[in-house]
């Protein structure tokens, strides 16, 4: 199969571009090197372990020196929690605000990328909080999908079959509105193990890779009059798959393509890259 060449591969590790991407800290999650984790209810959209913390605090001293324009994070909890301890120290702190984007959500294939109950997120990141938190640009995108918030992630499923994707959605939601946590995580760790009995992924890598396309398309319109002042950074916490498929230097032509091209970066937890 003939690749085209990516036109989004400009990226560096160092802090001169206009838009930063950082990958949240470490989660247990990411330190069990275990196959049985991938479909471990035990790390649904899992909290960041200690090393993690620590990861995120180490990176005040580099974005205190950084002003902002915009700042943007996926729902998900551990990129909010390294946000938090990333900037709960910047001298600027009073008036930042973090928007939850979903564009830039983590690729939902395995336990971790699924959320248990985002109105417990809502409720620890927020206006109120250390560093705000605003939903609203969030909540605007939910009501355009036909999707609850707390599945969002079912728009970006692209190698389901429609019905059975439906039918997905349906049992889990209706387990999520009866208040049974111990069933959603039970079937939620289900959806994951469906990949690998399907051996697929559930997002294609096209898809992701459109997905992050069109991110810079609305970065490139939301700040349009601003993307030449490099002094006021955008920044982005997100997640591994999404940052790495953002390195790649040839188009995904297939829904069945599995695989990351060689060649692609894949960053550290709290490892920032430029573009």
């Amino acid at each position: 199969m003939k690749y085209k060449i990516n036109y989004i591969k400009q990226f560096s590790k160092d802090l001169s571009g206009k838009l930063l991407f950082m990958r949240h800290a470490e989660t247990n999650f990411n330190s069990d090197k275990s196959k049985a984790r991938l479909t471990n209810p035990d790390y649904i959209d899992c909290k960041l372990n200690n090393k993690g913390i620590s990861q995120s605090k180490s990176k005040q001293a580099v974005l205190n020196s950084l002003s902002f324009e915009k700042i943007y994070s996926s729902p998900l909890y551990r990129a909010l929690q390294t946000l938090t301890y990333s900037l709960e120290n910047h001298p600027n702190k009073d008036n930042i605000i973090i928007v939850v984007h979903p564009l830039v959500s983590e690729t939902p294939n395995c336990v971790n990328d699924y959320i248990l109950d985002i109105r417990n997120t809502k409720n620890d990141f927020n206006m109120n909080s250390i560093i705000k938190v605003d939903w609203t640009f969030f909540d605007n995108y939910i009501k355009k999908i036909k999707y609850d918030e707390n599945f969002y992630y079912f728009e970006y499923f692209d190698c389901f079959n429609n019905i059975e994707k439906e039918k997905a959605y349906n049992k889990l939601k209706d387990i999520y509105e009866s208040g049974n946590i111990e069933l959603l995580k039970s079937e939620l760790s289900n959806l994951a193990q469906y990949r690998f009995k399907k051996g697929k992924r559930l997002e294609s890598l096209k898809n992701l890779q459109k997905r992050f396309k069109k991110f810079l398309n609305f970065i490139k319109e939301q700040h349009k009059d601003t993307l030449d002042n490099i002094k006021e950074k955008i920044f982005v916490a997100s997640h591994s798959s999404y940052m790495k498929i953002g390195t790649d230097e040839l188009i995904y032509p297939s829904d069945m393509t599995q695989y990351f091209h060689f060649g692609c970066y894949k960053p550290d937890n709290c490892e920032i890259l430029s573009y």
